[in-house]
């Protein structure tokens, strides 16, 4: 017995000083005093409290990752500079290197301490095994997370033994199998005590939501394996047998974490009062005019500032660049399109909008500034060309703004240039600590049952009911229910080309817009074209279609927590509709300048015009040449670039 204690008692250890890497240190508080350290004390259940309780995130690595790599890469906020363009900090990747390491260990932990503590009570020698299954399922989710960023990964890492990397190939073999076996070893009739269920904050330790958890992972990582082959696992058998089991489809079926503040692992991932946190043109491209719902229905008193649907906005050719295959490009919408996705003024607030329930205080900014900028002239960057005021006007920041226009461009739109005081933001629930950290969520595993009847992977659903249920729980999620059959029904399409309806896949057509020449304020008509299905990147050749639907939709319920997913689907895909980055030759630094020329986009999308993956830090190369060298074969790659395609992307 004392040999188990000492083993238990090193384990546990263990996982206390590598917290030493991370900023996290409150795990003993509610987990584990080293003076108890008897075999009746130490449970694996601390182990893995520790794992989620660092896995959220403290502000140092949630800025560094989570914003500037994840929610640049993936559209949801603007060019901040970095991830959108293929450009990288060798101090941010390190943070997720290493943190992801940590997490693993103490997950690792726990499955180790259930193995050689059976416990001393009845419970306990019922309830570890289960915490053991747990253990193994949230490991799956933290390696997943960092193969999908980083590429092979080394699955003895935690193992006490000098790493070999795997490739990414072996290591979805190896999360599924982990998943599916750790489903069939958790006993769902055993119950956490008050104090065990404490430690698990997103599901309590309930033992029939972890189940389902591994089944809704299952699809969502057999899912990912949709345009490759492999000998290794019948993928489609995976996905038709998970999607047989109990899945996370209910109402109160999320797997999410509070989020809190103190400079805590808990304090929310978007939460820094500097980061703006404005949003893309790819975000405002895909929710105007999608699902026909008036903004007068739910903000009657915005009705001043509304449009039609068939006016574009003011035209200023002179201060955005036109290397980029936006259909909205050079536009600045002086106002609210009439219809905007209801979700869109949920999530987002619009400039000066002091009374929308989400207005952030960071768009304090905005309400004192939103008319101090301009388009400058040209000839004189003293002068103000053409005043403009933000307020109330819902516009994006368009992809390479920051990192990717040249300097003359980007100094004479002041207007964007400014975009903390003339964009929206994202609203206050995401940055006040008061939400939950979403990790896998019941619209999710609706969205993957549809793309998988649509493949015809299972027939447990039809693709349309799948989707449809999917757009209903991320509509009940948000409190919009009352106008989701309206939204629905709907054959509009947003500024891409793509409706709600499922039924509906008619292509759309060119029409007749209306538009004002910002710079004379004439009103014209132009043609507006939607995106060339020919030349986008994703392989159906579509805008409209059903596949196209469901990943719109599931980009769009994912904002903004679901931001590694988002990036999968575009890198499996290329889907939903991102446009080319605005490039007007001036990437310098970026892994992309080599790929990208400033006609690029008249020649239509390719995978290499976005970011592939985050970079290896130095500190692996510099630790072991040889394991380096080794991830970067397995890779298929010569270097260590952002622009590598991982094994199951599009190429």
């Amino acid at each position: 017995m004392k040999k188990v204690n000492k083993l238990l008692f090193s384990l546990v250890m263990g996982a206390a000083l590598m917290g030493g890497a991370t900023s996290c240190d409150d795990f003993e508080e509610i987990n584990f005093s080293p003076s108890a350290a008897g075999e009746s004390y130490i449970h694996p259940d601390y182990a893995l409290n520790k794992s989620f309780y660092e896995a959220q995130m403290d502000p140092d690595i949630a800025e560094r990752v989570f914003v500037y790599n994840w929610a640049s890469i993936t559209r949801i906020i603007g060019d901040n500079t970095m991830g959108v363009t293929a450009r990288y900090s060798n101090e941010y990747n390190d943070r997720l290197y290493s943190y992801t390491s940590n997490w693993v260990k103490y997950a690792t932990n726990a499955i180790n301490m259930a193995d050689v503590n059976p416990g001393t009570s009845e419970h306990e020698q019922a309830f570890f095994p289960n915490v053991k299954q747990f253990a193994r399922i949230w490991r799956v989710m933290l390696i997943a997370d960092f193969a999908d960023s980083f590429g092979p990964y080394a699955l003895d890492a935690a193992q006490g033994v000098n790493p070999t990397f795997n490739s990414v190939e072996d290591v979805y073999v190896f999360m599924l199998t982990e998943l599916k076996e750790a489903a069939a070893g958790i006993n769902t009739s055993v119950e956490p005590t008050e104090t065990e269920a404490k430690g698990d904050p997103a599901f309590g330790y309930n033992a029939a939501k972890w189940v389902k958890l591994a089944h809704s992972l299952r699809l969502r990582y057999a899912m990912r394996l949709s345009e490759v082959s492999t000998s290794k696992i019948d993928v489609k058998a995976e996905f038709a047998d998970a999607a047989s089991k109990s899945l996370l489809t209910s109402a109160d079926d999320f797997f999410s974490f509070p989020e809190a503040g103190g400079w805590s692992c808990y304090e929310g991932v978007m939460n820094r009062p500097w980061n703006d946190q404005c949003i893309s043109s790819t975000m405002c491209n895909l929710l105007t005019g999608l699902g026909d719902i008036p903004v007068t229905s739910y903000r009657p008193d915005l009705a001043p500032y509304i449009k039609p649907m068939n006016y574009i906005g003011e035209q200023y050719v002179n201060h955005y660049p036109v290397t980029t295959d936006n259909p909205t490009k050079q536009l600045w919408m002086d106002g609210i399109p009439e219809h905007l996705d209801p979700r869109a003024l949920k999530v987002w607030c619009l400039t000066n909008d002091e009374k929308a329930e989400n207005f952030p205080d960071q768009g304090s900014q905005g309400v004192k500034n939103h008319a101090e900028h301009a388009m400058l002239d040209p000839t004189d960057p003293e002068k103000k060309l053409v005043k403009i005021d933000a307020q109330f006007t819902w516009n994006g920041y368009p992809a390479g703004t920051r990192s990717a226009w040249s300097t003359e461009t980007f100094k004479f739109n002041d207007v964007l240039g400014s975009m903390y005081d003339t964009t929206p933001m994202l609203g206050k629930q995401y940055r006040d600590n008061t939400a939950r950290r979403i990790w896998m969520s019941p619209w999710e595993t609706y969205f993957l049952l549809a793309e998988g009847a649509l493949r015809g992977w299972t027939n447990s659903i039809s693709a349309k009911e799948a989707y449809e249920n999917g757009v209903r729980a991320n509509f009940e999620y948000l409190g919009l229910s009352q106008y989701v059959n309206q939204y629905l029904a709907s054959t509009s399409y947003n500024r891409v080309g793509t409706s709600v309806n499922f039924d509906h896949t008619v292509e759309p057509v060119s029409f007749e817009a209306d538009y004002v020449n910002g710079y004379t304020k004439q009103a014209g008509k132009m043609t507006y074209n939607y995106p060339d299905a020919s030349k986008i990147l994703y392989k159906g050749g579509a805008l409209n279609d059903q596949l196209t639907k469901i990943i719109t939709q599931k980009y769009i319920a994912n904002v903004p927590y679901g931001v590694v997913e988002m990036w999968n689907d575009r890198r499996r895909l290329g889907l939903p509709f991102f446009e080319i980055p605005a490039n007007e030759g001036t990437l310098t630094g970026s892994d992309m300048e080599k790929y990208i020329q400033a006609s690029e986009w008249k020649n239509g999308q390719k995978w290499y015009h976005y970011t592939q993956r985050m970079r290896y830090p130095t500190a692996l190369e510099n630790a072991d040449k040889e394991q380096y060298q080794n991830a970067l074969q397995l890779l298929g790659a010569e270097d260590n670039t952002m622009m590598t395609p991982l094994w199951w992307a599009i190429k």
